[in-house]
């Protein structure tokens, strides 16, 4: 190793080294799709994002680390690699991870470990208002299952930080983000984009006047306020009552019935039973609490 960097130069050695950890990190498929220069893009970033780490680790406590942690199953492009971008059926955009070490994982609003949020909470009783609570099942906070089934459960900002603002670091991952959409777009392919919350709706790709336009060519926007019941948001409309509350909203039969009449002929199952035995076996007082506060 130390004679192939001798042999190249420290520069092309570094770029070299990022290029097969994010050939890794986001999976063969989106790696494929990416230029050269969307690449840099994506290394840079990360980088960025692991210099900061360690710096944070360096000088000041360890609770300041940057989320979420790298793992076998949690990282900064977490959802790339779980969802490869053939398979993107749904995309729904959040806002940060989780300012919570057992809970960001890399995938919006799915809880890696820990307590159930409330915004979750309120997304699981939403399914089970639209499907019925026979047909609902619920076993784990984690939406691992959504996402290997098509599910890009992408946020704005890819990292928490405890000293950055969510306006900066959602202009941090903005390059990230819109490379990632306009990849999905490119694919001419039937797509659902679920929007909830004011930071989700004012994202620059799915402007509010054109999503006549994109449900034409086959993008159909579903928008609400945020789930979470800080400040009864799932109950307030946005934009002038253009968009209504979260709790007036049918997204998971609508997504289904879009997807089913579409090309992709099947819908998604918003149950979340398969990684229940892995969260029990490794997390078993928050999985029985969570199990508790789903019912």
């Amino acid at each position: 190793m130390k004679e192939s960097k001798e042999l190249i130069g420290e520069t092309w050695f570094n770029e070299l080294s990022c290029m097969k950890e994010l050939k890794e990190l986001i999976g063969e498929t989106w790696f494929n799709e990416l230029s050269g220069e969307e690449k840099d893009t994506f290394c840079e970033k990360y980088r960025k994002a692991k210099e900061k780490d360690t710096f944070c680790k360096k000088y000041r406590k360890a609770k300041e680390k940057i989320l979420p942690i790298e793992s076998e199953d949690s990282g900064i492009y977490y959802a790339l690699k779980k969802t490869p971008l053939n398979k993107v059926k749904v995309l729904i955009i959040g806002q940060d991870p989780y300012p919570n070490e057992k809970h960001a994982h890399g995938l919006a609003f799915s809880i890696h470990s820990g307590e159930i949020s409330g915004s979750l909470k309120n997304i699981f009783a939403k399914i089970k208002e639209e499907y019925s609570k026979t047909k609902s099942i619920h076993r784990t906070a984690n939406l691992t299952e959504w996402a290997e089934q098509g599910v890009l459960l992408l946020n704005r900002a890819l990292t928490y930080s405890k000293n950055e603002t969510l306006p900066c670091r959602i202009r941090e991952w903005s390059d990230v983000i819109n490379i990632i959409i306009k990849k999905i777009i490119k694919r001419q392919k039937p797509l659902v984009v679920i929007l909830w919350g004011k930071k989700a709706n004012e994202i620059k790709n799915f402007p509010l006047e054109e999503d006549e336009k994109n449900q034409k060519e086959g993008i159909y926007i579903l928008r609400s306020s945020h789930p979470s019941n800080m400040g009864n948001a799932k109950n307030k409309p946005l934009e002038n009552e253009k968009i209504k509350p979260f709790s007036e909203m049918k997204f998971f039969k609508k997504t289904n019935e879009i997807l089913e009449k579409s090309d992709w002929k099947t819908g998604i199952d918003w149950n979340t039973c398969k990684y229940y035995k892995t969260c029990y076996k490794y997390h078993k007082t928050c999985f029985l609490s969570n199990l508790k506060k789903i019912k």
